[in-house]
């Protein structure tokens, strides 16, 4: 199977998704080159040329500590012998990991390689999505703080792994709480398939299983939006990615195999990912409820000073979680049954519900403020939109119908995850989350953050999550 759009192609990328309904009127697309090829190791010469880099220009390598292996050979060792052999002058920075033994998204890790920047200098990433987020984000903030004209910053990818690769946004620690920080785009992208092809089995099961979250955020964004709560709502999303479901059943057994063409068509998945967030000025395309659980589940193993789970396989796993959630929901939703006053807490009784679930983790406090300092717009807003409530509740069937074409079914996210060899349980994961973690996760992640999600629904109209959560929880 073809992709209807494809990001390798870039000029003719940008010619056709403009038509796409749903395109920001008159913004341009800033990637300069996308590169999706056997080889593309070979052709950085030339495409660190193509984004402003001069070989006597001082370049900044970011990095992590994670080896890395090409047909054999040492990626990273390869690349410095190609910058030496171009004559490039360059300097590494090495991110460092934490006690948990991880390089984690944060301010720290951001604000070191912001120091070593110059308003002279480029950016050359080589990692996956931490390193990618860390030296993009970076840049932005340089920029931002300095007023400089946007640093050329490559990024050459290793994994297919997570969409951070052509997003403008960040997804960062601040206080022990995920939030997304508005960042910037790469100048060129590099996927050397190879590259691709020879990491981890692990990180290309993450990269299918963060794009599943495709399988309920498509419903929860359209949902906030019908219910008033989220102007940002388009189908340039839906359409810009197709079907993923027949994509990654068409493809799974080449990316079981890594043949070199899977390969490609998931790193070009992965691209237009990035793209469709970016582009729709949201993450909700991709984020939904699956990644808000999945946020707790990392904020969990943060104040318990664990190393995170990989994030794609966690995601996959929460939308099985999710996608079980809803097929419930719309079976046995009854609006005539929905008692309007009790919908509707108070601020005190909602700060407190935060207070109670977060200080256990943290008992300093920090995190169940961050967390409320967000979510009290969206209970601002849920009150503000009663009427647009209401009106959903009458037009139901309507509803119903929508959120059943948006939503796929679990068994169909579990065959593809089956079909891939992905872990199936929690208790797979490494390190595996305690199920008293996960169930805590699925109730109390509509706390965390401002975006609404159908788990706010769960909270407002006061479902019972004790007799809910074995029912969503359970092994495919």
């Amino acid at each position: 199977m073809t992709l209807r759009f494809d990001p390798g192609d870039l000029d003719h990328f940008k010619e056709q998704i403009r038509s796409i309904p749903g395109y920001p009127t008159g913004e341009e697309l800033p990637i300069r080159e996308m590169v999706f090829e056997a080889g593309a190791l070979y052709r950085l010469p030339d495409l660190l040329s193509r984004a402003g880099i001069r070989p006597d220009g001082h370049l900044w390598v970011i990095m992590d500590r994670t080896p890395m292996q090409r047909q054999g050979q040492d990626l990273k060792e390869l690349i410095f012998q190609i910058l030496k052999e171009l004559g490039q002058q360059f300097e590494v920075v090495w991110l460092e990991p934490d006690g948990t033994g991880q390089v984690h998204t944060d301010l720290p890790q951001i604000n070191a390689v912001k120091a070593c920047l110059q308003a002279d200098s480029a950016v050359l990433s080589v990692g996956s999505g931490t390193v990618t987020d860390i030296a993009k984000h970076a840049c932005y903030v340089f920029q931002q703080e300095h007023g400089t004209r946007p640093l050329p910053f490559v990024v050459f990818q290793t994994a297919n792994s997570v969409s951070a690769y052509t997003s403008n946004m960040a997804p960062t620690f601040v206080d022990g709480v995920k939030r997304t920080l508005p960042s910037r785009y790469p100048d060129v992208l590099i996927c050397d398939l190879e590259t691709l092809r020879d990491a981890p089995k692990s990180m290309t099961v993450a990269g299918v299983g963060d794009l599943l979250a495709a399988f309920s955020s498509y419903a929860d964004w359209w949902l906030a939006h019908r219910l008033g709560l989220d102007d940002t709502y388009t189908e340039f999303a839906q359409t810009l990615m197709g079907p993923l479901d027949e994509i990654f059943m068409d493809q799974a057994q080449g990316l079981q195999a890594g043949t070199l063409a899977s390969t490609a068509v998931l790193a070009k998945l992965i691209a237009l990912g990035g793209l469709a967030m970016s582009l729709s000025h949201a993450t909700a395309p991709l984020s939904g409820y699956e990644h808000v659980i999945s946020h707790v589940l990392d904020l969990v193993a943060e104040q318990n000073h664990r190393p995170l789970a990989q994030h794609g396989t966690q995601v996959a796993l929460t939308t099985l979680l999710t996608t079980a959630a809803y097929q419930i929901f719309l079976e046995e939703f009854e609006p005539a049954e929905v008692n309007l006053e009790n919908c509707y807490p108070t601020d005190a009784q909602m700060k407190a519900r935060i207070e109670a679930a977060f200080q256990p983790l943290d008992p300093s406090g920090r995190v169940a403020a961050e967390c409320w300092s967000d979510y009290r717009l969206k209970l601002e807003a849920w009150h503000a939109h009663r009427a647009d409530f209401e009106k959903v509740l009458r037009d139901w069937p309507d509803i119903h119908s929508q959120l059943h074409t948006l939503v796929k079914s679990p068994h169909v996210a579990a065959d593809i995850l089956h079909a891939i060899s992905s872990p199936m349980r929690f208790a797979d994961l490494t390190p595996a989350p305690a199920e008293a973690e996960v169930q805590f996760a699925f109730r109390n992640a509509p706390l965390i953050r401002h975006r609404f999600t159908l788990g706010d629904l769960f909270v407002f109209l006061n479902w019972d999550q004790e007799t809910l959560w074995p029912r969503v929880n359970k092994t495919f």
